[in-house]
């Protein structure tokens, strides 16, 4: 019997005024028709505004929803994590800024454009009878530095928590940076000297054929690179891993596409 389960990343986009014929009340069934059949247990969403929170909760009642919103009084965007119940159960939940102040709500990088947040959990997984950690974030899309830095405080904070406790560790989001971004290179090269810290991009393990757009401007074009990711520490073996370019009656679920591992536990 296989415990293989599947985690996905799936960028929901708030509402802009460039949406128009894409709004969110005609795009929110079917966010949640490709959230209920992807089958994960563990997915990370990034651009959720509460009222969109809201709506998911109504129509996703297996789910748990976990982190709070990015600005000083928890409100605006969240990166959040949704746990599936009848799958695993979240042990811990911590949100953190991706600021010079982690701890400071509503903290934000020099030059981001916007407070930047990340969410972590404890999670454990029903089939492997085991917690994992999980990270889930959404780094600005106008300024490398923060990008950059954004990277370097999410692995101090993966080593931090590995002292105390060492989990197979799961790092998604929206990342808003190409293959070949310095930012994303100190994770593919594993640029730090954190020891023990290792981690792998999905897109490596699965080969360098997988790597595609998952930004479409709702338009399903594609482009050279991804900006969505996953990078999994070395206790995992990836089994397999798909862009999901789902769309209904012409209509996509978010200008992003989700994106979705098949995961297990080595032995």
């Amino acid at each position: 019997m296989s415990t293989a389960i599947k985690v996905a990343s799936f960028n929901l986009k708030h509402d802009s005024p460039l949406c128009r014929g894409n709004r969110w009340e005609q795009r929110r069934d079917l966010v949640t028709q490709i959230i209920q059949q992807s089958g994960a247990a563990v997915i990370g969403v990034q651009e959720m505004m509460p009222a969109m929170k809201e709506d998911l909760r109504l129509r996703l009642e297996g789910y748990d929803f976990l982190g709070v919103g990015r600005t000083k009084k928890l409100t605006d965007e969240q990166s959040a994590i949704l746990v599936r119940r009848d799958s695993a159960r979240a042990e811990s939940v911590r949100t953190f800024w991706l600021s010079k102040h982690p701890d400071k709500q509503g903290s934000r990088a020099y030059y981001a454009v916007f407070p930047r947040i990340c969410t972590v959990s404890e999670i454990y997984i029903n089939a492997w009878g085991r917690k994992i950690r999980v990270f889930n974030t959404h780094f600005d899309h106008i300024c490398a530095p923060a990008r950059t830095l954004s990277v370097r405080l999410i692995l101090e904070t993966m080593y931090r928590l590995n002292q105390r406790e060492a989990l197979p560790t799961l790092l998604m989001g929206d990342l808003n940076a190409g293959p070949h971004s310095k930012a994303i290179r100190i994770l593919t090269e594993n640029r730090h000297s954190y020891p023990g810290l290792h981690l792998v991009s999905l897109y490596e393990a699965t080969g360098a054929s997988s790597i595609r757009s998952t930004y479409h401007s709702f338009r399903g074009r594609e482009r050279r690179a991804p900006i969505d990711y996953m990078f999994l520490s070395d206790e995992f073996q990836v089994k397999g891993a798909y862009v999901n370019t789902f769309r209904q009656d012409g209509r996509y679920p978010s200008d992003h596409y989700p994106l979705v591992a098949l995961l297990e536990l080595k032995a």
